[in-house]
């Protein structure tokens, strides 16, 4: 069996394997199929992280054979033969290589961004080639297992994309599904950050409504907590660094300009050009921002705008699955259709962010608002 790592960008997947396979002493080497997609070719990039670069190989040679021929005086006549040597297949050759540098130890392949290639049928089906390989004993000798890294809205699509999807499924497990931090984490992150490392003086209700903040848009992705947090220090630091929750504002702006600036533009042509309290294209964007799972529906939206808009929900749930459909379309759709149901998943965990942030709810008038940036 091989492994499937899956998890959103950001949440440490990298790190993870890294962290196990060097308290293990596992010998790996990674493929990246982002390369392999620019080389059309996943054998190409196992062979080019497996096989030093520079290593010679020996394709042929020739061979001088002489004879004595006796007439009156000894002659030598010289016959030379070319040998073409037979080449290895290049997936044993690779197994070899990397067989040799850990001694014949266990080694593991890691095809790492595997979802660059969801969509390029000949790589799927290369890729799903070489796995069922690793069966045959002529390459299973080699001690070699893969390692599958991932984004967790492609795995389903993965195993339904393989050309033979049973039998890849049957030679992967998928370990458990890499995850975020929970909002205890950020809090224990901001306590070691902002008051042990910096010393800044935040109260307990400030550091907990703080942290609270942090997690909402940044849903507990590791990386995006760091960037974030790293932008509202500055923020503090310019401040001779004194916190105040106002600050949370410049930070929201700041970390949206650096990092969310294409998803702003993007939900933003999807909104209702009014800010009323009718605009259901408004309510079910906000909705879908409220929301934290990676499926939903217009059942699910529909019993969040009930929680949101008590007083102007739809009275049926026509409209929203319309609306649900229209945010699946275009060149660059916010969700994503999933196959053989009615359920949608973002395309990217950054517009459930960047909704989070630029889209408020007016309390009394229960209209949707949106914040306004400079981008530039």
């Amino acid at each position: 069996m091989h492994s499937f790592l899956f998890g959103e960008s950001g949440n440490g997947k990298s790190w993870l394997y890294k962290k196990v396979f060097a308290e293990k002493k596992i010998e790996y080497v990674v493929a990246n199929c982002a390369r392999a997609s620019m080389k059309k070719s996943i054998l190409d990039e196992i062979h080019s992280v497996c096989v030093q670069n520079g290593t010679s190989q020996k394709v042929s040679y020739t061979e001088t054979k002489k004879a004595g021929v006796k007439a009156g005086v000894t002659a030598e006549l010289a016959h030379q033969g070319s040998y073409d040597i037979k080449q290895e297949d290049r997936l044993i050759e690779s197994f070899i290589a990397i067989n040799e540098k850990s001694c014949n130890k266990p080694v593991v392949i890691v095809f790492d961004n595997v979802e660059t290639i969801f969509k390029n049928e000949e790589l799927m089906s290369e890729l799903s080639d070489i796995i069922i390989l690793l069966d045959d004993s002529r390459y299973s000798q080699y001690n070699v297992k893969f390692l599958i890294v991932g984004v967790p809205n492609q795995v389903l699509e993965y195993f339904s994309s393989a050309k033979n999807p049973s039998s890849v499924g049957n030679r992967i497990q998928e370990i458990s599904r890499v995850t975020g931090l929970v909002p205890g984490q950020v809090v224990t992150f901001c306590e070691n950050g902002f008051q042990d490392h910096l010393k800044v003086n935040i109260g307990e209700t400030q550091l907990k409504r703080l942290a609270r903040h942090i997690f909402d848009i940044t849903l507990g992705v590791p990386q995006r907590v760091h960037e974030y947090c790293e932008g509202l220090s500055y923020i503090i630091e310019d401040n001779k660094w004194t916190y105040q929750p106002t600050q949370l504002d410049l930070a929201d702006h700041d970390w949206l300009r650096k990092g969310l600036r294409e998803n702003y533009s993007v939900i933003e042509t999807y909104l209702n050009s009014d800010e009323t309290a009718n605009g259901r294209r408004n309510q079910v964007i906000y909705a879908l921002g409220r929301i934290a799972q990676h499926q939903v529906n217009t059942e699910t939206i529909g019993k969040q705008i009930e929680i949101e808009f008590p007083n102007n929900c739809p009275r049926s749930k026509s409209g929203i699955g319309q609306v649900l459909s229209n945010l699946a379309k275009g060149d660059k759709p916010v969700l994503k259709k999933i196959a053989h149901s009615s359920s949608y998943s973002l395309t990217d965990p950054r517009y459930l962010m960047c909704i989070r942030i630029m889209l408020h709810k007016d309390e009394t008038s229960e209209n949707v608002l949106k914040r306004l940036f400079k981008l530039n």
